[in-house]
């Protein structure tokens, strides 16, 4: 793998870390695109973006640290710091993130659901984008198989780009379609939901819960996809 891609005097530039931002500055040109689109500020894009990007990444390393790597962590607090290398938890970044839009949703005085659909297509890009990171950094591997055109385990980063980026296409096909306030979010949980149970199944960073096959991945989609089922029908039926 490569972790590191250059390393320029004192400064190293890492691989997931680069992709991170790219998947960001993608996200912003998908969502001005959308803004534009649908005659809302464009510089509201921008700082929510900015707003979600930090929200995001914070739940993101504090629900992998608490779930995966708790012990690490108290060994060396200063590690929290290190988001570069990798260490970020999807599931974490997408709750910290639903709580830092419904904040500035509240603070500019705009329906938290108009700008949940906005940025829509822009997460689920996003993450097919830092899968490529996680390739290169070596996380979230998969279990091991037998040896195939050089390969050792699951590619399991390579599947979710794939689809995620199916994922991307759906919603950004179906953005003009669905008229539900909230619709397009909704159905973005429930498809990335489905999306990662599918990857769960052949990474092998896994945690499983109370001896069981049942994984945190799987147990937190399914409570997910669950409560974005619900109110999808009862926003549409309401």
């Amino acid at each position: 793998m490569y972790p590191i891609i250059a390393k320029i005097g004192p400064f190293i530039i890492y691989s997931y870390g680069m992709m991170v931002a790219i998947a960001f500055l993608f996200g912003v040109v998908i969502a001005k695109l959308e803004a534009v689109r649908k005659k809302i500020n464009p510089d509201l894009v921008y700082d929510l973006s900015f707003y979600l990007l930090i929200g995001s990444m914070i739940g993101a390393r504090f629900y992998y640290i608490f779930f995966f790597d708790l012990e690490n962590f108290l060994e060396n607090p200063l590690s929290v710091f290190k988001i570069w290398q990798g260490g970020l938890s999807i599931h974490g970044g997408i709750f910290a993130g639903v709580i830092t839009g419904l904040v500035f949703s509240k603070a500019r005085r705009i329906s938290f659901w108009v700008l949940a659909d906005l940025v829509a297509p822009s997460i689920i890009l996003g993450q097919a984008i830092g899968r490529v990171g996680c390739f290169l950094n070596g996380c979230c591997f998969g279990i091991s198989i037998r040896p195939f055109c050089g390969l050792r385990s699951h590619p399991t980063q390579i599947y979710e780009l794939i689809l995620d980026s199916v994922g991307f296409l759906v919603l950004w096909g179906l953005r003009k379609k669905i008229k539900l306030a909230g619709g397009l979010f909704l159905l973005y949980i429930m498809l990335y939901s489905v999306i990662r149970i599918i990857v769960s199944h052949f990474r092998a960073d896994n945690s499983y819960l109370w001896n069981t096959n049942l994984t945190l991945a799987d147990l937190t989609c399914v409570v997910m996809f669950t409560a974005a089922l619900v109110l999808f029908i009862k926003k549409k039926y309401a």
